[in-house]
């Protein structure tokens, strides 16, 4: 342990600390289970020093006056140290909850404000890295429904235009020189494949199948109601600053993460990691855990790219094809 840690404990136990310094304190309590423990160490020795200094005071009040056996004494004291003991282990776990409860509080305001400034007007372009693909048991089957839809278009390189919270393009490369498109705007939702006619649908809602998290209700293009189902179905946790990030010094920013882990008993990713902007609130990038995708579950990254006004069709199917593609109304 540093000496600057000792002093901070010290200070707490002696009711020294100023406001910043007792902050200090909570956030290495919370940073490692081990700091927690120390803290009890150094929490009992205080006590038992301070039960001596009384013990030898009582002692020699009893040298003058008529005492009780020397061996109800002794159990009196072993009695004292096992209730200090007990004392001792209370108190770290009330100081533990009352830790959790300011950093979980900041964690909250810090996520309040991360949704107000993503959700601000403009048009953002993100960057998708595939991390882990894994079929889970229920889908092992090959003869399962979602087994036997046709295979998807690897995520991995794949561009996610979105403008608000409901439109999109979702931009996978099939192969050298062919993509494969999907999108919505504010009236259809539509595909178009690298062959075949291109289809588009009133049902707002028909092509979404291609966005990982659709099977939770929460799709990745839908950064508003991702960010608040955070509130509720996930354990949110603001992580400690660290080292300046190594992007700091190309861009002049502060990165700060934030780590969310779903509950028992709610759909969604069984983790997400949020880098934003400290200055902002901007989001950077996006980690989902276990993401349903079809049959399978992945692990994937949504990096930020750009930041701009999209032409006016961008969101529009012809805008992704040539004027001679049949096009087909489902």
């Amino acid at each position: 342990m540093n000496p600057d840690d000792q002093a901070l404990i010290h200070g707490h136990l002696d009711g020294t600390l100023t406001r910043e310094q007792q902050t200090q304190f909570n956030e290495w309590i919370k940073a490692d289970p081990t700091n927690a423990r120390q803290f009890a160490s150094y929490m009992m020795l205080h006590d038992r020093l301070r039960s001596e200094f009384v013990a030898s005071e009582n002692s020699e009040l009893h040298a003058v006056l008529p005492g009780k056996p020397q061996s109800n004494r002794w159990n009196r004291r072993s009695f004292a140290l096992v209730c200090t003991a007990c004392a001792v282990l209370l108190t770290v776990s009330l100081l533990l909850q009352s830790v959790d409860a300011p950093l979980a509080s900041a964690a909250m305001i810090e996520l309040n404000r991360i949704i107000k400034a993503n959700d601000l007007p403009g048009d953002r372009s993100f960057v998708i890295s595939v991390l882990n693909v894994v079929i889970p048991p229920k889908h092992q089957d090959p003869n399962s429904p979602e087994r036997r839809r046709p295979p998807k278009p690897s995520l991995d390189g794949a561009v996610l235009d979105v403008r608000g919270s409901d439109q999109f393009v979702l931009k996978r490369n099939t192969s050298p020189g062919e993509f494969f498109v999907t999108g919505r705007n504010e009236t259809t939702s539509w595909a178009v494949r690298p062959d075949g006619p291109v289809r588009y649908s009133d049902d707002l809602t028909r092509f979404a199948r291609d966005l990982p998290g659709h099977e939770d209700g929460l799709p990745i293009n839908n950064l508003h109601d991702g960010l608040e189902a955070l509130r509720t179905a996930y354990h949110v946790e603001l992580l400690p600053r660290k080292n300046p990030d190594p992007t700091t010094d190309r861009d002049g920013e502060t990165y700060r993460r934030m780590v969310a882990v779903k509950k028992p008993g709610f759909r969604g990713a069984s983790r997400v990691q949020i880098r934003y902007a400290e200055s902002s609130g901007k989001i950077h990038e996006m980690r989902f855990e276990k993401m349903s995708y079809g049959p399978e579950q992945i692990t994937l990254t949504m990096t930020a790219t750009h930041e701009q006004t999209l032409p006016n069709n961008h969101f529009d199917h012809s805008a992704h094809h040539g004027p001679e593609r049949v096009v087909d109304f489902e």
